[in-house]
């Protein structure tokens, strides 16, 4: 891999001496001709002052993703350092591995590794790249997180590249990966599928927002909308949730919720799965129904263009959602959709809530959990937004 020289245009360095992680293509005042995706940049300003480092991506708006290198560091070393410390921080919050031994091990942006996600499932680890400018660098990346955790048995590979023009998805390091990895969370017991799960097999941002509403379960009824694997569910049932309907519209992810319930002997025609469209489920369920709705749909919107479609699709299914919460229940509506503020998100569940006629109080508003730190100068960081609603 080649390094080149990028300088920015005057008044574009501003965010980058910030700490910000991305500079984009049209920042900079000339681009050489032979730049390839995985070349090392060093980036100066306009006045030819050094600002950082970092790898390129020809396939992206974002060329460059910087790497926050010490004094006469290189980026490799970096990388490992920059691991490490992750590691080490995961290992901080959580050392009980008999009661949560599942994790983000590495978050991007958060973690000084933009582009790179890296996800621990009791010695298996499923790693993303969101740039092939980081292929390069995946053989020092898999060794660092080795030789930081002793456990890990596995790591499989599962890329988020749109332009990527085949599937790498490939187990890197093991042999013999099982098709159901096992873990525990706060003490309850998952498996997860890593080769054929979404992302990186299971959704362990939510980790938190999962205990609190186990904290308040006991002798309720819960109905779990895009419930997925059923998490959700098995965190009420464990806080004593009388009765729970769990409803997807993927059967697999069912099928997965179930096993998840049998894990912790839980199986009972008292916790329903249902497979159905949400809305559809939703408005065919009696009002005033259930004592906890949760509303934790997948992404609403692909890109910025989608910003105002996905509005109205959060304000249609919190209308729908809130109609089913009984008098005094509780809902939990989330949205990891990036391309909505916490703001928007918020008011479009204001905008919904009072069109159904019915009055709310914020109990609480929520993020993701400390093992997806979002780096201060990254402000599109902070994808996942949690708010628990007392419904009257």
């Amino acid at each position: 891999m080649k390094t080149h020289k990028l300088c920015l245009k005057k008044d574009k360095e501003f965010n980058l001496l910030r700490g910000h992680p991305w500079a984009f293509a049209e920042a900079f005042k000339e681009l050489p001709g032979n730049l390839k995706t995985g070349d090392i940049a060093n980036i100066y300003s306009h006045k030819d002052i050094l600002i950082g480092s970092g790898y390129i991506d020809t396939d992206s708006k974002i060329l460059v993703r910087i790497i926050p290198t010490q004094k006469g560091e290189t980026i490799e070393n970096a990388i490992i350092r920059l691991v490490k410390q992750a590691v080490a921080l995961r290992k901080e919050f959580f050392p009980e591995q008999d009661k949560t031994n599942a994790y983000r091990v590495i978050n991007g942006e958060g973690d000084g590794l933009p582009g790179l996600i890296a996800d621990y499932y009791n010695g298996a680890i499923s790693l993303q790249i969101y740039s092939l400018g980081l292929q390069p660098f995946i053989e020092i990346i898999v060794k660092a997180l080795r030789d930081s955790l002793q456990t890990v048995k596995w790591v499989y590979q599962r890329n988020e590249i749109r332009l990527a023009k085949t599937n790498s998805a490939k187990l890197i390091f093991g042999k013999n990966l099982p098709e159901k990895i096992e873990f525990k969370e706060n003490g309850l017991k998952f498996s997860t599928d890593l080769v054929n799960g979404q992302k990186t097999g299971f959704f362990l941002d939510q980790r938190e927002n999962r205990h609190l509403i186990r904290s308040f379960s006991k002798g309720k009824s819960l109905l779990n909308i895009c419930g997925y694997t059923g998490a959700f569910t098995v965190a009420a049932i464990a806080g004593g949730c009388k009765n729970s309907v769990t409803v997807d519209i993927a059967k697999p992810a069912l099928e997965e919720a179930e096993q998840n319930l049998k894990l912790n002997g839980f199986l009972s025609k008292n916790h329903k799965l249902v497979v159905s469209d949400m809305y559809d489920y939703l408005a065919q369920t009696k009002d005033k129904s259930f004592d906890i709705v949760v509303l934790d749909p997948p992404s609403m919107a692909k890109n910025k263009k989608d910003h105002d479609k996905a509005i109205k699709a959060y304000k249609k299914l919190n209308l729908a959602g809130v109609k089913v919460v009984k008098e005094g229940g509780f809902l939990f509506t989330c949205s990891c959709t990036s391309q909505v503020s916490r703001l928007d998100f918020l008011n479009a569940v204001k905008d919904g809530i009072a069109i159904s006629g019915r009055r709310a109080i914020i109990i609480k508003e929520t993020f993701h959990t400390y093992d997806h730190p979002i780096a201060l100068s990254h402000t599109e960081g902070p994808y996942l937004k949690g708010i628990l609603l007392r419904i009257y």
